[in-house]
């Protein structure tokens, strides 16, 4: 997935699908692995409080990325907590993230505004236990979820489905 791979040249579908894969629990996927694959840390030149490291990405057709936990120096590695991704270029349908995984919750975020799409259980050769998307519409307002598309993608990892008022989330 770094600048010089072919990850860049596969289709919105494609790179979601190797994600996918990258994050099986065969492949052991850990912060420090997916950092290194995904991008370079987001300067903070303001030291402002961030929830996770942000990443610039190699892939262009990101606008970001983020990861879960924020190793500190004396951290050599940990496992992952959560990894996103967004960007107006990527586009993904609701219902190819639904052939892929069956089940699914939605959950009008009156905070947030929108309409979180919740994934969860997910097959227990996955790394995470969730993925999580979200419309930008209120539930009432979508004629066809499986049409609805999204730029954005966040992998979750936890065993307790926790639901708040942004929607529903994982925690170990």
């Amino acid at each position: 997935m770094n600048a010089n791979s072919k990850e860049q040249l596969k289709s919105n579908l494609d790179w979601f699908d190797s994600t996918c894969e990258l994050l099986k629990k065969s492949s052991k996927p850990t912060t420090q692995q997916l950092t290194a694959l995904i991008g370079t840390e987001r300067p903070n030149p303001k030291n402002e409080i961030r929830d996770s490291k942000l990443l610039d990405t190699f892939d262009k057709r990101f606008d970001g990325a983020f990861i879960n936990p924020i190793l500190n120096l004396k951290d050599s590695d940990k496992p992952l907590e959560a990894f996103g991704f967004w960007g107006n270029e990527f586009r993904i349908r609701i219902g190819d993230i639904a052939n892929r995984f069956k089940t699914y919750r939605t959950q009008v975020n009156i905070y947030d505004g929108g309409t979180q799409i919740f994934f969860y259980p997910v097959p227990a050769e996955y790394d995470f236990s969730a993925i999580s998307c979200m419309v930008r519409k209120e539930l009432n307002e979508i004629e066809n979820i499986i049409n609805e598309e999204v730029n954005g993608v966040s992998f979750e990892f936890g065993k307790n489905l926790v639901l708040l008022r942004d929607g529903y989330h994982m925690y170990i």
